[in-house]
């Protein structure tokens, strides 16, 4: 009965080879991509102080979530998936992953949701957001946006698996309808604003804001394509979070993690430029005045 029982939770775990083949390419591309990608908007947003500003902050700090991800999850997913190939189910593989993965993730959906409220103030209330927006506050906000995901990695691990799928729902869910509020709040205003101006007389600063504004919202896009199937099959099959399907899921939410930086690299010059100063420095194309270009602006 023991072994029956110990076979049918292997058969659940493991994935057809064929399944493996394919998943495995994916993910390294993903993790490669990804750990560049946001490596290089953490050192722009550190080595240049023009860059150093509370949106940028928040930034930078989902790209801390993001480099958890591609960095130590993906691999850990990657050499869990590779041990299926002998019919091994590695669960200490399997549980770091789950740890690492369930933290970072949270920590992304709860930073962009903090960075949606951010960009509604500095927009829908200009004036008021400089008394709101303080360092003393962003600081209390990224301190939620870390402690909420590290006592969520924990609960995942503790508390039957059922319960946790159900709240990662909800809290999703509460978190996507905070953003979509946001940007509903954010369109209504920029649009009334574009009755009243035309193009043309817009401040440079209102045509910059509007297009980090566009930026995040293709974040946001980004981001729901990449997390609703996961969503689904974690709220429709709460008690088993295993299958072809799951992790194909899975491995497009991870995914996601990876594309952000390069969206702020096509739609954000300074991240740009800042990303081919870096990698130029990288590459040790700039030894006569490294100091200067490399070093902290």
């Amino acid at each position: 009965m023991n072994l029956s029982s110990n076979e049918s939770h292997l058969d659940d775990c493991l994935l057809p080879v064929s399944h493996i083949i394919a998943l495995i390419p994916i993910n390294i591309l993903s993790s490669v991509v990804g750990t560049i990608g946001n490596s290089l908007v953490i050192a722009t947003v550190y080595t240049n102080k023009s860059l150093q500003i509370i949106p940028n902050f928040w930034l930078a700090s989902m790209a801390v979530a993001d480099l958890m991800v591609t960095a130590l999850g993906q691999p850990l997913l990657i050499a869990f998936w590779g041990l299926h190939v002998n019919r091994e189910c590695n669960e200490p593989v399997s549980e770091t992953f789950r740890v690492v993965g369930n933290m970072s993730c949270s920590a992304s959906v709860l930073h962009l949701c903090f960075i949606s409220i951010d960009r509604c103030l500095l927009i829908v209330r200009p004036v008021q957001s400089k008394a709101i927006r303080t360092l003393k506050r962003f600081k209390l906000a990224l301190l939620i946006a870390w402690i909420v995901p590290v006592i969520y990695g924990v609960l995942r691990m503790s508390v039957i698996k059922k319960a946790t799928s159900y709240f990662t729902v909800i809290a999703a869910a509460i978190c996507y309808l905070t953003i979509i509020c946001c940007y509903t709040l954010i369109i209504f205003k920029v649009w009334n604003r574009d009755v009243v101006h035309s193009h043309a007389r817009q401040s440079a600063s209102q045509l910059v804001e509007r297009r980090v504004t566009v930026t995040v919202a293709i974040v946001v896009i980004v981001f729901t394509i990449c997390w609703i199937p996961l969503m689904y099959l974690r709220s429709a099959y709460a008690q088993s979070n295993v299958g072809v399907a799951y992790n194909w899921a899975r491995t497009l939410a991870l995914s996601n993690s990876a594309m952000n930086p390069w969206i702020y690299c096509f739609r954000m010059e300074a991240f740009l430029t800042n990303y081919k100063r870096l990698l130029k420095c990288g590459f040790g194309n700039n030894k006569r005045d490294g100091s200067a270009q490399c070093g902290v602006n």
